[in-house]
């Protein structure tokens, strides 16, 4: 029950956090950069930005958040609509933590390779 608790809380953050970050995002990257308001964004100009680490913390936070908050809720969709003991309910989830771990991976590796 505690856990179930803890879940619920979590997903409510993690949707406000990723307003908070999707917001972010579109304001410096849509509207804040110099280059594309002269018309000239480049791959070398987004490179330099994600070269800082604060915006890579940023871009990090983001892909992480959405992926427990999105994976989470897929959860509890499967779980909460769908007849399934509790032995399918833990494959179920083991399932998902693995592919959210495997993406996590997969998305923070991305930054080695700019």
């Amino acid at each position: 029950m505690y856990r179930n608790v803890i879940g619920w809380y979590l997903q409510r953050i993690t949707g406000a956090l990723l307003i908070v970050l999707l917001a972010a995002h579109f304001w410096v990257e849509h509207f804040m950069s110099r280059e594309l308001r002269r018309g000239d964004l480049t791959y070398q100009a987004i490179l330099g930005r994600i070269a800082n680490p604060v915006w890579q913390f940023i871009d990090i936070a983001f892909v992480v958040i959405a992926l427990y908050h999105g994976l989470n809720g897929l959860r509890n969709i499967i779980l909460d609509y769908s007849l399934v003991g509790r032995r399918a309910a833990q494959v179920i989830s083991i399932i998902i933590v693995a592919s959210g771990v495997l993406w996590a991976w997969w998305g923070i590796d991305a930054f080695k390779n700019l």
